[in-house]
């Protein structure tokens, strides 16, 4: 039997579009209405070809006859129809995710034809239709025992059926009946060429590099910075590695007004403190990019010029907060009357998050800035802890389409959650805005770079770095191709010598 084998750096969600979040075995399970390539632009995926009318306003997509979900049932039109406006309005008690805003209606005007008519021109919607907040399954199904989703069951068309699932460890297999997918760099003619692959939950980096080199596993994601160069050096792996489509921050509650959190100066001061370079080569090894900006420098829509002439500045950062009222006292810790400008910071418990967290804290001392870190483990409980309301937080977004990512965290339409620091900036969802009406890619690029600039003066959440995405196979391994454009690789066209496992 062909096995692939997969060390995977966290708690594995259910495998349910709803599921606390998307994991690679998602990718396996599921498939989309179309597909994002390597180079970033849209390939045929549920859809075989799709056109776009003359005013902008009227997307069509014409649907592959034939296809069925795992279970047998029919994936026509109308089903993918009903899994989207779940998808849609499922999230957040009634408010559409924010993707779904240049969208008026989606209609099924036969088995085979979506019609996607939009509020304005929007060059960008398969952004919405690549991503994994829009992968297709079967509803009717779903709809019978929605509670058992994606632990006992799940119903997709993607090359591989679901097996098992536990937070420890995610089996599926190949569905023999898998017609292939249209997408050149998936394209197989048919099944996938694995008929098994296992994810195994591998919590400490140092654990995951050492299962992979005893061959308990064939490939992982993030292995500890200081081993990339050894595993570099091995001929027995391969080691790709970018930066990833991701953005690391420190948000301040804008409700915890006794911190002046509100107050921009207080803000400003913080950001002005962080030593962003210090903080990659202490915390990531220099494995990662500082950026003052919300998106991953070098990426898709990133515009250097956020970063010109800023750079740590301690003095300049005392200033401000003396400005705010915040005063150094005598043991070096600032105060205002009777409160210490010192506060919990909630942060996820990895390896990553705690270097960086701990980065952050050390240096925000220096200006007598006090953080007091609470590492929660889980990603459900971690937005459970950040949805009640603490003072700060750092975080990490992972998001194929980054302007798409810091609409959710930032705009004030995104409050409460996903923007659980509850900013609110009127020029910045003003530039939010013209992004989900530009109807050409320079205007696309205009509004990204807008947005880029008042996140970085305007400071809804503090940017911090980006770190580097690394992901190590054997060469045994052919066909697993992580690359920057898109969150995890697929696995149509994955095979192990000597057959894995």
């Amino acid at each position: 039997m062909s096995m692939l084998r997969e060390g995977f750096d966290y708690p594995l969600s259910r495998l349910d579009p709803f599921g606390d979040h998307i994991d690679p075995p998602s990718l396996a399970v599921y498939e989309t209405i179309v597909v994002k390539g390597p180079d970033g632009a849209a390939q045929p995926a549920l859809a075989e070809s799709w056109t776009v009318s003359d005013d902008g306003l009227s997307w069509r997509f014409r649907i592959r006859p034939g296809l069925r979900f795992h279970s047998g049932d029919p994936c026509d039109a109308p089903a993918i129809l009903a899994a989207l406006e779940m998808l849609r309005w499922g999230f957040h008690g009634g408010r559409q995710l924010w993707y779904w805003d240049p969208v008026d209606t989606v209609t099924a005007e036969d088995a085979t034809t979506l019609v996607f008519t939009l509020h304005h021109p929007y060059v960008r919607l398969p952004s919405l239709l690549w991503g994994t907040h829009t992968a297709i399954y079967n509803e009717a199904r779903r709809a019978t025992n929605p509670d058992n989703s994606g632990f006992t069951f799940a119903d997709g068309t993607g090359p591989f059926r679901f097996v098992s699932y536990a937070p420890g460890r995610v089996v599926v297999e190949r569905w023999a009946d898998y017609p292939g997918s249209p997408a050149r760099f998936l394209a197989t003619g048919g099944p996938a060429r694995l008929d098994r692959i296992e994810w195994t939950m591998q919590l400490d980096p140092a654990d995951r590099v050492a299962a992979l080199e005893a061959g308990a596993v064939d490939c992982i994601h993030g292995p500890n910075y200081a081993d990339v160069a050894r595993l570099e050096a091995d001929s027995r792996f391969r080691v790709t590695r970018f930066r990833q489509a991701a953005n690391a921050y420190l948000a301040l509650n804008w409700e915890h007004t006794d911190l002046g959190f509100d107050d921009l100066r207080v803000r400003r001061a913080l950001a002005l403190a962080i030593d962003r370079p210090e903080l990659v080569a202490s915390a990531l090894l220099g494995y990662g990019t500082p950026t003052w900006g919300p998106l991953s420098p070098g990426g898709e829509f990133y515009d250097p010029v956020v970063e010109h002439g800023r750079h740590a500045d301690p003095v300049a950062a005392g200033r401000l907060l003396d400005e705010a009222g915040w005063v150094l006292g005598a043991d070096g810790r600032r105060g205002r009357q009777d409160r210490r400008l010192a506060f919990e910071c909630v942060i996820q418990d990895d390896t990553i998050h705690r270097k960086v967290a701990e980065g952050v804290r050390d240096q925000l001392r220096r200006i007598g800035v006090e953080l007091d870190l609470k590492p929660i483990r889980t990603f459900a409980t971690f937005y459970e802890t950040v949805a009640a309301g603490p003072a700060s937080f750092i975080n990490k977004w992972l998001w194929q389409d980054p302007v798409d990512a810091a609409i959710g965290f930032t705009a004030s339409w995104g409050r409460p959650r996903p923007n659980w620091q509850h900013a609110a900036i009127p020029a910045l969802d003003d530039a939010y805005r013209a992004w989900l009406r530009a109807g050409t890619l320079d205007e696309l690029q205009a509004a990204a770079s807008l947005v880029q600039l008042l996140v970085a003066d305007e400071l809804p959440y503090i940017p911090l770095l980006v770190p580097q995405d690394v992901w190590v196979c054997s060469t045994r391994v052919t066909g697993w191709e992580p690359v920057p454009a898109i969150l995890y690789p697929f696995y149509h066209r994955t095979e192990v010598a000597g057959g894995g496992g």
